[in-house]
């Protein structure tokens, strides 16, 4: 989950929280409202009924009841009960509602002096009533249709504005959120195509006294740093190779010369070849080093002209045979496109043949019989060369850093090296927009898979 929706499903959660603890305190309110004004209502009406009943000598249970008749829509369904103090029923309305009571009620109303409760959609209310030195119990009951209504009512609004506010919120809150951290999308895409090919990329600073600015400003300066430190590097290694090829080469044609000079004593025979040994390969490092600083300072890939796979093959093979007479090579072509042989491919000719030969000459220096299988597999879109040899394999957990710069297998400690062939072949082979992969088919096998988009 990103950042952008984090944000939003926080804030959205946060305030619908919010919107519903607000429209559940609004409805609860509301209720407990109907529930008081309700009860004030019936209580009124009660203590009016006890009045006329004791004070007006006059009025009789017959005409109380027939008044009792015409105000009898001031409430819906009223039904009123009133009880004197030996819990003796002295008056009833003359609705059809019924009250249902009993006498464990009463004495509660006699000792508490109040009693309200509901019943599905009446309103009960128990009231103790002292007039004129006489204690009267009255229960009243109604039906608050208008507050019922009110309160369904109230309850559907509640629950659309609740759904409603919902929707609008989080539709806002993900709009809102993707256009304020928009420009943090443009950047994590400028930071995307920042490689150490292309560090002369800068991110727009708008000059706003921002977060983001601030970010802006302070990644363009890291980036100018690692731009000075990277030119920098690459200036030194791309001289100090240059400037060590012409003494190792001097060193090397002077180790010849005292080799071929017959007055030269023969017990140093073996010390002046080994070190010419060394002297080739410290020659290989630094032409190594020299081809990698050549591939970082190119950049992009140049304007390729038009080569074939297996010329570069047979041309890496018969240059490796000069010092390695033994190297034999096993070679075969598939061709699974049914169309005539397609072995051409874009490339710069001169690095195809140094990745070629360096993982040539890595499959035979790494197997037991000194023979190497070449297969190439012609595809619809795509060349695979797949070069294999039997011997030791490296460990797991070397696979990954096989192409590594100075980084070897364990299976290439025995052998002179100093790992910085595979690191040469993976950067031609990305120079090309290529692929290589170092794969197990077997047990002792060793293969390399390079794919050449056709």
């Amino acid at each position: 989950m990103n950042l952008k929706q984090r944000f939003s499903l926080t804030f959205s959660l946060l305030f619908s929280l919010i919107l519903a603890t607000l429209l559940f305190v609004l409805f609860t309110l509301f209720s407990n409202y109907r529930k008081i004004e309700i009860q004030n209502r019936l209580v009124e009406k009660a203590q009016t009924t006890v009045k006329l009943l004791v004070e007006v000598k006059a009025v009789d249970y017959t005409l109380l009841k027939l008044i009792d008749k015409e105000t009898i829509n001031n409430l819906y369904n009223e039904k009123t009960l009133i009880f004197n103090d030996s819990l003796g029923l002295i008056y009833s309305s003359i609705d059809d509602a019924v009250i249902h009571w009993d006498t464990a009620m009463l004495r509660k109303i006699q000792q508490v002096g109040y009693f309200y409760k509901t019943e599905n959609e009446y309103d009960i209310v128990g009231k103790s009533i002292k007039h004129l030195d006489k204690n009267y119990l009255v229960l009243i009951s109604a039906e608050d249709k208008f507050g019922n209504r009110n309160l369904i009512f109230l309850k559907y609004l509640v629950i659309v504005a609740f759904l409603a506010g919902l929707i609008l919120v989080w539709f806002l809150s993900f709009y809102f959120s993707k256009q304020a951290l928009l420009p943090l999308d443009v950047f994590k895409n400028k930071v995307q195509n920042i490689s150490e090919n292309n560090l002369s990329t800068r991110l727009d600073y708008t000059g706003k006294k921002d977060e983001i600015s601030e970010l802006t400003a302070a990644f363009n300066t890291m980036i100018e740093r690692i731009d000075k430190s990277f030119q920098y590097q690459k200036s030194f290694v791309g001289n100090a190779s240059h400037e060590l090829r012409t003494p190792l080469s001097k060193i090397s044609a002077q180790l010849e010369n005292l080799m071929q000079n017959p007055e030269f004593p023969e017990k140093f025979g073996k010390i002046l070849s080994s070190m010419k040994e060394d002297t080739q390969q410290l020659s290989d490092i630094v032409t190594s080093l020299l081809i990698l600083s050549k591939l970082e300072n190119e950049g992009p890939a140049k304007a390729f002209s038009s080569v074939r796979i297996d010329e570069i093959i047979f041309s890496s093979a018969d240059f490796l045979r000069k010092y390695y007479s033994d190297f034999k090579i096993h070679f075969e072509i598939i061709n699974e496109t049914g169309y005539d042989d397609r072995l051409e491919i874009q490339g710069d000719e001169a690095l195809l043949k140094i990745a070629i030969g360096n993982l040539l000459k890595n499959a035979y220096l790494y197997s037991d019989n000194k023979e190497v299988d070449i297969k190439i597999i012609q595809e619809r879109d795509d060349i695979k060369l797949f070069i294999t040899n039997i011997g030791e394999v490296p460990e797991d957990k070397d696979t990954d850093k096989l192409f590594t710069s100075f980084v070897r297998g364990s299976n290439a400690i025995p052998n002179a090296g100093f790992g910085l062939g595979l690191s040469i072949v993976r950067r031609i082979m990305q120079y090309h927009k290529a692929e290589i992969r170092y794969l197990l088919p077997g047990p002792r096998c060793n293969q390399m898979e390079l794919t050449f988009k056709i």
